[in-house]
């Protein structure tokens, strides 16, 4: 609120959220990103899904590692396309779960997807962060150490054919987890929790997806 002269009355007056021509004029709104104390951060992940890939297989996974920094997700999106006729058409979803006592990440048929720092200056991130060998691994990624939550914070559906379109684009199927962070509250993760990505129902013995998935963050010491 900014009190001005008013010339109408020749008096000060307080006016909220006027600009340029006062009454007729545009309010101008600039949205500024999480302040962050550590940094802000971007990785994308691609991998695929395979013939007989098990149900619950973990297939993308953060974990926060830090004692004093907080892991805010910004942005995940998670597309999904199938590359290959399927033993029969099926019912599937991938399903993204926050995790807790998440001490250890998994160790069996993965990668490290390296994000990118979005200003050279902020500090490296404290995340731990992997992805299923981008050729794929039926068991999806093992050996971590973690507890889901009891339901999903985002699902994407897709229904896979038994046989792939030749006469048209294959379509794919798209999720933006965090479309609601502007405004509202977003995940906040501390040390020992974070999220993972996994193919929820067992596919045929002939089965083949491509999943690809962008993943933003901040990390700061209070929120």
């Amino acid at each position: 609120m900014a009190t001005v002269a008013d010339p109408t009355v020749g008096t000060n007056v307080a006016r909220v959220g006027e600009v340029a021509t006062g009454a007729t004029g545009a309010l101008h709104v600039v949205q500024k990103p999480i302040p962050s104390s550590v940094g802000h951060y971007r990785v994308n992940h691609r991998c695929i899904l395979l013939a007989s890939q098990a149900a619950n297989s973990r297939l993308f996974e953060v974990r926060n590692t830090s004692a004093t920094n907080l892991l805010i997700p910004t942005r995940l999106i998670i597309r999904w396309q199938y590359s290959t006729a399927h033993t029969a058409a099926i019912e599937d979803s991938l399903d993204v779960f926050k995790c807790t006592g998440f001490t250890a990440v998994d160790t069996t048929n993965t990668v490290t997807p390296v994000p990118s720092l979005k200003r050279t200056s902020m500090g490296a991130t404290t995340a731990a962060i992997r992805g299923v060998t981008v050729g794929g691994a039926a068991a999806g990624m093992t050996g971590g150490t973690l507890t889901k939550d009891s339901s999903s914070v985002g699902q994407l559906p897709q229904w896979m054919l038994a046989a792939v379109p030749t006469a048209s684009l294959v379509p794919f199927t798209q999720l933006d987890v965090f479309d609601d962070v502007n405004g509202t509250s977003p995940f906040i993760f501390v040390q020992n929790e974070g999220l993972i990505i996994e193919n929820r129902v067992l596919l045929g013995a002939a089965a083949g997806s491509t999943v690809y998935i962008d993943f933003s963050y901040a990390e700061v010491t209070a929120y």
